[in-house]
């Protein structure tokens, strides 16, 4: 089935749009737009699919250069489960065919600003701290050195997103530094670590897979990516 850039001249009354990644064991992975709730006392926030305007996100798709396929028939569906990408779903179908799709999920948030179903998080990366050899790994990483002030002594690792505030215990939201520099900081975020450890932050780089990276698509994966859930469903 041919993709598309633009909608067909039946334009769907509203839609929802998902990204369909792999499907697997009865299971397809794939991430949507959500709407978020105040966090709870673990920092985590139940997030819900959203609708998506109809007019300006498949434009939203082009700027990150992608295709999408309408989804509003049994026939569309299947398609699209073989094909995978991008999707703008017609309300009423999900409604009626996919509403497994469109349940609430409580997430952890990655330092891309993005969400991920706490359901498809292994057990370390909500743990409060990493040991042995996944600690060293972040101090070799580092330089067995604070990224702050270069001290190589009494040397800890620091959630650049707290983890009080949803933030992941994982290689990606660690950080060497001192007591000192680890103490100064508490529990607030300085995203200006995730540079000092030369990691990524931000953006999705996902959603840029199939761009040319210039400054449109990067602002709008910046944009997506506050409101991106990654989750799963069973497919049918």
């Amino acid at each position: 089935m041919e993709r598309t850039s633009k909608f067909s001249e039946e334009k769907l009354s509203s839609a929802y749009a998902f990204d369909l990644k792999l499907v697997c064991g009865g299971y397809g992975y794939f991430s949507t737009l959500t709407l978020g709730s105040a966090p709870d006392s673990s920092g985590l926030e139940v997030r819900k699919p959203s609708l998506v305007n109809r007019e300006m996100f498949p434009d939203a798709l082009e700027e990150l250069g992608v295709g999408y396929l309408v989804v509003d028939s049994e026939k569309s569906y299947y398609d699209w489960s073989c094909v995978q990408g991008w999707a703008i779903a017609d309300e009423k179908f999900v409604k009626q065919y996919m509403a497994h799709w469109i349940k609430k999920r409580k997430c952890l948030i990655s330092p891309y600003g993005s969400f991920t179903d706490i359901e498809l998080a292994s057990a370390s990366i909500r743990k409060r701290s990493f040991r042995g050899k996944f600690k060293q790994r972040i101090l070799d990483r580092d330089g067995n050195q604070c990224v702050n002030c270069l001290e190589n002594d009494g040397l800890t690792l620091q959630h650049v997103r707290p983890y009080s505030r949803g933030g992941e215990t994982s290689f990606r939201n660690l950080v060497t530094l001192c007591e000192r520099c680890n103490h100064e900081m508490g529990a607030e975020t300085y995203r200006g670590l995730y540079d000092l450890a030369g990691l990524r932050y931000a953006y999705e780089p996902s959603l840029l897979r199939n761009s040319e990276m210039n400054e449109q698509a990067i602002l709008r994966a910046a944009q997506l990516s506050r409101n991106i859930m990654h989750t799963r469903c069973e497919l049918y």
